[in-house]
């Protein structure tokens, strides 16, 4: 069983459809905590469910005894349950907020199940989706999420991440939403675009965030548009759109890594998600070098203008992550509801003045 603890890892924003909570940020602006699951005492499963119940090998009552019991891992947005019977090999993943969350855990069945059928060997297997409850039952990963990734788990990762991104789609967009057609900088101009009406209501008081981030968008974007050959391909791929530690873990059987929490998954760039896992893995220069040497040496297609593209989306995936952060802290509650909680908003407030940093470095070269 994974020693998983519940990190920061904000969600990247999706382009163009990403609305409403997408960031899990309010009509104002505001970020909400998930906090305490909502009680599981109300659920009533239909007759579908039940039957998927009954192809795992559990009754109704094994499940409501199970939610019931304390959760052996949890994260902003869901609970993990592990399954008593051991023959079944099974986690029980479970959204606190059901209503709220429904597109997540539709959106990590669809993934599951496009990667049973394109064999890709470094997730979970899918075992059953319960569908309204928003319960996704999948396999047990035995193993270990680490804190700093030696140079074995690094190339490892690297030759997971070609195999994951030479699943190709002619369209960018969740898998379970609308997609839309375009090239490689349709779809980051769309992305700047939302990023732009994501932060502008709420740090229009905050003259120096809104002077590094207009700045530091509009280098990404003239950088871009430089190099547009570089974003003229109109394959896209599926990412897995928040690769951080907590979402790797370690296979004790083989040392493989087992990607989880599919929630996210979409098709776009395959340079955003790799920025992403060196943002959030605080990946240094010589573990980026040995990742992209073995990366792009497990391409299904060879990329010339990969790195290009991964020089723009590094800085792109900084300015979200401050955005981000922002909205967190414009209203910190006085009271947590957790230890959790608590923990959630000193990670937020550490980085922040880090990527602020950042992004003026950026500019000022």
């Amino acid at each position: 069983m994974s020693n998983r603890s519940p990190g920061e890892n904000p969600p990247i924003i999706r382009a163009p459809e990403n609305k409403g909570n997408a960031q899990q940020l309010s009509k104002r602006g505001h970020y909400t905590f998930s906090g305490e699951a909502k009680s599981f005492g109300e659920l009533a499963l239909t007759a579908q469910e039940e039957r998927t119940l009954e192809k795992l090998g559990i009754t109704p009552e094994d499940l409501q005894k199970l939610l019931t019991a304390p959760p052996f891992a949890e994260g902003s947005y869901a609970l993990l349950f592990e399954l008593s019977d051991p023959s079944l090999n099974a986690v029980a993943k479970v959204w606190k907020n059901r209503g709220q969350d429904f597109e997540r855990g539709a959106n990590e069945n669809i993934v599951l199940r496009l990667l049973r059928i394109r064999h890709f060997k470094n997730a979970p297997k899918l075992k059953g989706y319960l569908q309204p409850s928003t319960i996704l039952f999948e396999e047990k990963v035995e193993g270990e999420t680490v804190k700093h990734f030696d140079k074995n788990q690094v190339e490892r990762l690297a030759s997971a991440l070609a195999d994951l991104h030479s699943i190709t789609f002619n369209t960018y967009g969740k898998p379970f939403g609308k997609r839309k057609k375009g090239t490689h900088l349709d779809y980051l101009l769309d992305g700047v675009e939302t990023l732009h009406k994501i932060y502008e209501p709420f740090i229009a008081n905050q003259t120096e965030a809104t002077d590094i981030i207009n700045r530091s968008l509009d280098k990404m974007r003239d950088q871009a548009e430089k190099t547009a050959n570089a974003f003229s391909d109109t394959k896209f791929t599926l990412i897995h759109f928040d690769l951080n530690k907590n979402n790797i873990i370690f296979s004790k059987k083989d040392g493989d890594p087992v990607i989880v929490d599919w929630e996210q998954a979409s098709a776009g760039d395959n340079a955003m998600d790799i920025a992403k896992l060196f943002l959030k893995s605080n990946f240094n220069a010589g573990q980026k070098q040995d990742f992209l040497r073995v990366y792009e040496s497990h391409q299904a297609k060879k990329d010339p203008h990969f790195q290009e593209r991964l020089n723009v989306y590094e800085v792109f995936v900084l300015i979200n992550s401050l955005i981000w952060r922002l909205g967190v802290l414009r209203d910190v509650p006085l009271h947590m509801s957790s230890e959790n909680e608590v923990q959630f908003y000193d990670r937020v407030k550490n980085n922040l003045d880090k990527e602020i940093e950042a992004l003026k470095n950026y500019v000022s070269k």
